[in-house]
């Protein structure tokens, strides 16, 4: 890391590195908020955090995705080709929820799961909820490996496609100079 940087961009890059984990935190905190609420002033100071903390964090992770990052570059997996085929779920997910058709219905869920009554309601919303760490990881994922995303690729929908194949070899006798 270059000692000419502002210490305010370094402390943003580590930011965004880390980002999705401060996401995944702030929404475990959320879920145990909603099971043990806090009120008042202190009740107040808390969310005002919790939205900084995640407005900060979407902000600052989506500047690190359009940089280059040592610490990413070093935590490539030396087999990225054999992971991203076992996470195929998560690019179809991270695909998936980049979607209108399927973001709005979520969202529309994610925020109606506020008003389910009574216990059962709350552990249901916490489920709903908890669901976001799936997608945060999945984007993470797809972040990491998009080369090798099959949904990215030029073929364009994670199709296998044949390789073209080769022009027929001249005959011999073209190859001799007339």
């Amino acid at each position: 890391m270059a000692t000419d940087t502002a210490w305010s961009d370094r402390a943003g890059s580590r930011w965004g590195h880390h980002a999705p984990g401060l996401l995944i935190v702030t929404i475990c905190v959320v879920i145990a908020l909603g099971f043990r609420p806090v009120f008042g002033v202190l009740g107040l100071a808390l969310s005002f955090a919790i939205v900084s903390v995640v407005l900060g964090s979407w902000l600052t992770l989506r500047r690190h995705d359009r940089s280059l990052c040592e610490r990413c570059l070093s935590a490539m997996p030396l087999n990225p080709s054999e992971q991203a085929k076992r996470q195929r779920r998560r690019f179809w997910m991270s695909h998936t929820g980049a979607d209108k058709r399927f973001m709005v219905p979520y969202i529309v869920v994610l925020i109606g799961s506020n008003f389910f009554p009574g216990m059962i309601g709350r552990v249901t919303w916490a489920v709903i909820q908890t669901s976001m760490i799936y997608l945060i990881l999945s984007y993470n994922t797809h972040r990491r490996l998009q080369p090798w995303c099959p949904w990215c690729s030029e073929d364009g929908g994670g199709l296998d496609v044949e390789e073209p194949s080769l022009p027929d070899p001249v005959p011999g006798d073209r190859l001799q100079p007339a």
